[in-house]
C-alpha cells in the first residue's frame, strides 16, 4: 500500500508530466466544442499547478533557481498590485489570471537545474511527440474539412459563443477556434520535429516518416489559413539567420563581396521561393473542393462521364459540373490592414492610460455587466463609442502581447517583463556571438534553432497574445518551455566546453612531464 501510495505522490510531484497534461488540455481548448469536454480537467490541473507551486516554494524552492527568476517574482508583485487595485470590478479573473502567471513562470518555464540532463531531455523529446502527435492529427482531420468543402458553425463551451469551423471566408479554420492559431501551431509542431531529429538522434537532418508526414499536413495548413501573423513569424526567422550568418562572416574575418553576395542571394532566393511555392500549392489546392465534390457525384451517379465532358448533368443540365476553383485568401473586409488590430490597440491604450502604472489586471471591461451597463472601472467619457465598441468586441484579446500586459499589468510589469526579456536574450543570443560556436555540433545547432523561434514567436505576438497573460495558451506555453530548455542546454554546452578544456589542460601536462 505504501508503494502504491509513492507511486501515486511521486505522479502528483512531477513537473514534466504536468507540462505534458497541460499541453493536452491546452490543445483541446483550442479545439472548440459544446460539449466543453477540457471543462473539468483544465479546473483539475490549475489546482494541480497551485499544490506544485506551493510544495516548491515551501521545499525545494526550484522557482528560486532559474534564470533571471527576480524579475519574474517582481512581475508577480507588480501584477499582485494591480489585481488589488482592480479588486471590485475584475475579481476573480485577475486573480485567476495571476494564478495562470505564476505557473507559467515557475512551473512552465522552471527547469530543475540539479536534473541530470538527459532526464531533461528524455522529458523534452516526450513533450514533443506528444504535441507534434496531436497537432499532426488536427491537421489532417482540418484538410480533410478543406477537401469537402465542409463548413459550419458550433457553439462553445460557454454557450454564448459561435465559433466557425471548417473552410470559411476564404480561409481554413479546420478544427481550431482561429487559423492564426492552428497555422503558427502547425509551424511550432514541424519546430519540435528538428529539436526532436537532435534529441533523439543528434541531426536535424533524421526525420523519421512520421515527422515527414506532419510537415507536409502543416505546409499544407499553412497555405489554406492564409496566417499574416505566422508568415510574420517565418519571416521574421528567415531575417534573423540571415543577419546571423552575416555576423559571423565577419567576425571570422571571413566577409568579403563573394560571401557576403552568397549570403544574401542565399536569402533572396529563400524568400522567393517560399513565396512562389506558397502562390503555386495555393492555386493547386484552390481546385481541391470542386474536383471532391465532382467525384462525388459521379460516383453517385448525379453525373456521367459525358456531362463532365459537356459541363452538363443527367438531371437536366442545370448543375455546373465545371470544376471551378475556391477563394483562399485573408478577406477582412473593410478593415484595414491589422485586420481591425490598431483600434482594438488604441481603445485599450486610452483604457489603460488611466491605470497607468499598474493597469486593469483585465481589460475584458464589459464581462461582468449587462449590454447597457457601463463599468466604473474607467471613466467611459474619457473613451470614445469606437473604443467602448472595439474593447467590447476584442473581449480581453488585444491582439498583441505588449500591449496586453501594458493594459493588464500597467507600466510597471511592461518594464520589469521588458526587463526579463533584455537581459534573457542578451545572456543566450551572446553564446551565439563568438567566433567558436561550431555548428557542426549538434547541440549548437539545437540551440540555435530554440533560440530563434523564441525571437520569432517574440515577434508574432506583436500582432497576436500568445506569451503572457493569455491563459490556457498552447503558444505561450510551447514558448515557455522552450525558454526554460534553453537554459538547462546552455549549461550542459558550457559543462561540455569545461570538460573539454579540463582534458585538453591534462593532456598537455602529461606531454610536458612525459619526458621526465
Amino acid at each position: 500500500m505504501k508503494e502504491y501510495a509513492n507511486k501515486i505522490f511521486s505522479i502528483i510531484n512531477n513537473v514534466h508530466l504536468f507540462k505534458i497534461i497541460t499541453l493536452i488540455i491546452n490543445l483541446i481548448y483550442a479545439v472548440p466544442s459544446s460539449f466543453d469536454i477540457e471543462n473539468v480537467p483544465m479546473k483539475i490541473v490549475f489546482v494541480w499547478g497551485i499544490y506544485l507551486l506551493a510544495k516548491d516554494f515551501l521545499t525545494r524552492r526550484i522557482m528560486f533557481k532559474q534564470k533571471f527568476w527576480p524579475f519574474l517574482f517582481a512581475f508577480l508583485i507588480s501584477f499582485a498590485i494591480s489585481v488589488l487595485l482592480n479588486l471590485t470590478y475584475q475579481f476573480p479573473d485577475s486573480a485567476i489570471n495571476w494564478f495562470y502567471v505564476a505557473q507559467t513562470f515557475f512551473l512552465i518555464y522552471a527547469f530543475n537545474p540539479s536534473e541530470d540532463y538527459q532526464t531533461s531531455k528524455k522529458w523534452m523529446a516526450r513533450f514533443n511527440d506528444i504535441f507534434i502527435g496531436i497537432v499532426c492529427f488536427l491537421g489532417f482531420v482540418s484538410l480533410l474539412l478543406f477537401a469537402f468543402h465542409i463548413r459550419y458553425w458550433v457553439l462553445d463551451g460557454t454557450g454564448i459563443n459561435w465559433m466557425r469551423q471548417g473552410f470559411t471566408e476564404n480561409r481554413l479554420f479546420g478544427l481550431y477556434t482561429s487559423p492564426n492559431m492552428g497555422s503558427i501551431i502547425g509551424v511550432l509542431s514541424v519546430v519540435a520535429s528538428l529539436m526532436n531529429n537532435i534529441l533523439k538522434r543528434s541531426s536535424w537532418k533524421s526525420f523519421q516518416p512520421f515527422y515527414v508526414f506532419n510537415a507536409i499536413i502543416q505546409y499544407l495548413y499553412f497555405v489554406l489559413a492564409s496566417s499574416r501573423g505566422t508568415t510574420l513569424t517565418l519571416l521574421t526567422a528567415g531575417l534573423v539567420i540571415t543577419c546571423y550568418a552575416i555576423y559571423r562572416l565577419f567576425v571570422r574575418h571571413q566577409a568579403n563581396l563573394k560571401s557576403l553576395g552568397k549570403v544574401i542571394l542565399g536569402a533572396g532566393l529563400g524568400l522567393f521561393l517560399f513565396v512562389a511555392v506558397e502562390h503555386q500549392a495555393e492555386s493547386i489546392l484552390a481546385y481541391i473542393p470542386a474536383t471532391t465534390q465532382t467525384a462525388a457525384r459521379l460516383v453517385t451517379g448525379e453525373i456521367s462521364w459525358s456531362d463532365l465532358r459537356h459541363g452538363e448533368s443527367k438531371t437536366g443540365g442545370n448543375k455546373s459540373t465545371v470544376i471551378a476553383p475556391v477563394s483562399i485568401q485573408h478577406d477582412e473586409g473593410d478593415a484595414e490592414v491589422s485586420a481591425g488590430r490598431f483600434t482594438i490597440w488604441q481603445a485599450g491604450i486610452k483604457a489603460a492610460a488611466q491605470n497607468f502604472l499598474f493597469g486593469l489586471s483585465d481589460i475584458d471591461l464589459y464581462r461582468n455587466i449587462k449590454d447597457q451597463e457601463a463599468t466604473a472601472q474607467v471613466d467611459m467619457t474619457k473613451l470614445t463609442t469606437l473604443d467602448r465598441s472595439e474593447i467590447k468586441r476584442a473581449r480581453g484579446n488585444m491582439h498583441n502581447t505588449y500591449i496586453a500586459v501594458f493594459t493588464k499589468a500597467g507600466f510597471v510589469g511592461l518594464i520589469i517583463i521588458a526587463a526579463f526579456a533584455l537581459f534573457y536574450l542578451i545572456y543566450h543570443v551572446g553564446y551565439l556571438m563568438t567566433a567558436k560556436v561550431d555548428f557542426s555540433d549538434a547541440n549548437n545547432q539545437l540551440y540555435a534553432l530554440i533560440l530563434v523561434t523564441i525571437i520569432a514567436l517574440l515577434a508574432e505576438d506583436m500582432v497576436e497574445n500568445h506569451i503572457l497573460l493569455a491563459n490556457r495558451d498552447t503558444i505561450g506555453l510551447i514558448f515557455w518551455t522552450y525558454a526554460g530548455f534553453l537554459n538547462v542546454h546552455r549549461s550542459q554546452l558550457q559543462a561540455q566546453k569545461s570538460q573539454a578544456i579540463n582534458k585538453d589542460l591534462k593532456s598537455k601536462f602529461i606531454n610536458i612531464i612525459s619526458p621526465y
